[in-house]
């Protein structure tokens, strides 16, 4: 896969920040919770071994998931990472109404949860503007040299 060529456009720049912001800063949060995110692992992930050593792995695991489509998308501009990235934060989205209500019916909950579906929000915004549409169209020659 060949790296992009120009100057990425402003949306995408915003995107790819928007997007490590979500992930860093979920993360961070994360670590400070680590007995909570131990049992959320060992709930949907049953498994006798958690501790929370292994909950740092997954945390980091999930993290460094996160750094792989922002890299296709600013580095090549993959429309398969664009869909891919549209489809799962669409899906994480589906979430948001539920953790509204939760947030309002419980104010001990902490609010910072709220600032990933907004962060990743206004990061699909950015990736369907037109100057990021104009940017995923720049055609792409095929390297005929592989070929000969």
């Amino acid at each position: 896969m060949k790296l992009a060529q120009g100057p990425r456009p402003l949306s995408i720049k915003l995107f790819a920040a928007f997007f490590l912001t979500a992930a860093i800063s979920t993360y961070v949060l994360n670590l400070t919770n680590l007995p909570i995110q131990q049992q959320i692992f060992a709930l949907y992930l049953p498994w006798p071994g958690w501790s929370q050593d292994w909950t740092i792995v997954a945390l980091s695991a999930i993290l460094s998931i996160a750094f792989i489509p922002v890299a296709w998308i600013y580095l090549h501009a993959s429309r398969l990472a664009r869909w891919l990235v549209t489809g799962f934060s669409l899906l994480k989205l589906l979430s948001f109404p539920q953790m509204l209500m939760l947030w309002f019916s419980d104010p001990y909950i902490n609010a910072l949860y709220l600032r990933e579906p907004v962060l990743i929000a206004l990061a699909l915004i950015m990736l369907f503007t037109p100057s990021a549409n104009r940017w995923f169209r720049q055609t792409q020659e095929p390297n005929l040299a592989v070929f000969e």
